[in-house]
């Protein structure tokens, strides 16, 4: 089977979260590991609405995906914390929203506390993901591809 060909991006990717710290693919945290000690949660995901298939849509539609993943996690149960994924030429300052070296803008993002790989890939495909971040406390953090089951 080939590699999706924006694998490699998607796991150079930090996934910052509330700009306190960082998740990358294949690396466990620490930071992390502590917030769901603290909040009793074994699990995660973290999850854009931005975006869909990976194709850039403006700041306004954006804006309203997020608001209506949001929403969607309360009306579920899911606590989240904010954040926003910022590709590996876009520099430190990127994670307070200033590009730096890429024309992939930093993407609004969402931290979903509790929540399982299946619930979370459902959500993935839901608002079109072509992978999302998850992960287990004392783990590290992986890619997981949202793509349908073959019929």
């Amino acid at each position: 089977m080939r590699e999706h060909p924006l694998k490699k991006a998607y796991e150079a990717t930090a996934y910052w979260v509330e700009d306190r710290f960082a998740i990358r693919c294949q690396e466990r945290s620490p930071a992390l590991d502590a917030l769901l000690l603290e909040r009793g949660h074994d699990s995660w995901a973290y999850i854009t609405a931005c975006n869909p298939d990976s194709v850039a849509l403006d700041d306004a539609e954006n804006t309203l995906r997020m608001a209506t993943l949001s929403r969607r996690l309360e009306a579920i149960g899911h606590s989240f914390l904010t954040g926003q994924g910022v590709g590996a030429g876009q520099g430190a300052g990127a994670a307070q929203g200033a590009e730096a070296g890429s024309d992939w803008p930093p993407e609004p993002s969402l931290l979903v506390l509790g929540i399982g790989t299946s619930e979370a890939v459902e959500l993935g495909r839901e608002f079109g993901q072509v992978a999302i971040v998850i992960g287990r406390r004392g783990e590290p953090a992986r890619l997981c591809f949202c793509a349908a089951p073959s019929q």
